[in-house]
């Protein structure tokens, strides 16, 4: 850039492990690392000749589960989760703070199409112990496929797991490698983790991630009133009637999308 330096070549290594990933940055081995888990910030940030930048973006860990199969078929057991994620617990300590809360819907204020006016899904047992109790899954085991494909992935696995505990619902966190993660688990199985980086618009995430026939449509979930909204969306100029389509599309996946996004 400018008059110089010019790059001749860069070389991109795929290291799925954070530990190591961070180990080989600062080792020399790696110029630039995205992705930093945030329990080594501040190492990253006080080693000498490194530094330490942060975007706020779109990005996410979510908890998919699959509304084509059980258990996430079951509508009760789909709220009962979403009620039992301690947000903030996440937020403050396992991200320290790198992030903003989830409300189980892909858009946030990163997005110019994110809706501010729907209410903040927060924790709260007694919801979630009446909609667990209404599903009548009893003590049977709840499998969730965990790895660490990303910072927060496998730990909002186990924090869910302990407020479960809490009032008698019995998750079993499976974890597994990340190699051959998203190959082998994800899309497949019934309930498991994932993460997702932004897309450039609201429209992009909620095509790949929602839209009922979509490739990547992890928690399986069709609806042919969002499908519509999603494509009519795309041709509405009226800034009002856009507002509250995207307001509407982000309410669908927040009540009834087999997404936990803490």
């Amino acid at each position: 850039w400018g008059d110089g330096p010019y790059i001749d070549e860069i070389e991109n290594f795929g290291i799925a492990d954070p530990v190591a990933r961070v180990n080989a940055f600062l080792a020399g081995d790696l110029d630039v690392i995205q992705g930093v888990q945030p329990n080594a910030i501040e190492q990253v940030g006080a080693a000498a000749g490194k530094r330490v930048f942060a975007t706020e973006s779109g990005s996410y860990v979510t908890i998919a589960m699959r509304r084509d199969m059980a258990p996430g078929s079951n509508d009760d057991l789909v709220l009962a989760f979403k009620y039992l994620m301690d947000r903030e617990r996440l937020l403050k300590g396992t991200l320290a703070g790198q992030g903003t809360l989830g409300n189980d819907q892909p858009i946030n204020k990163a997005y110019a199409d994110w809706s501010p006016d729907i209410p903040q899904r927060m924790l709260d047992p007694e919801r979630a112990k009446f909609h667990f109790e209404k599903s009548g899954i009893g003590s049977a085991p709840i499998p969730i496929i965990a790895s660490e494909v990303a910072p927060g992935s496998l730990e909002q696995a186990l924090v869910l797991q302990r407020e479960a505990q809490a009032i008698g619902m019995n998750i079993e966190v499976q974890r597994v490698s990340t190699d051959g993660y998203w190959s082998a688990v994800w899309l497949t199985a019934p309930i498991c983790i994932a993460s997702w980086n932004m897309r450039p618009t609201a429209n992009i995430q909620l095509t790949l991630a929602y839209k009922s026939d979509a490739n990547w449509n992890e928690t399986h979930w069709k609806n042919a009133q969002f499908d519509d909204m999603l494509i009519k969306s795309r041709a509405t100029t009226d800034p009002v009637m856009r507002k509250q389509m995207y307001h509407d599309m982000q309410t669908l996946v927040h009540d009834e999308a087999g997404s936990v996004i803490p």
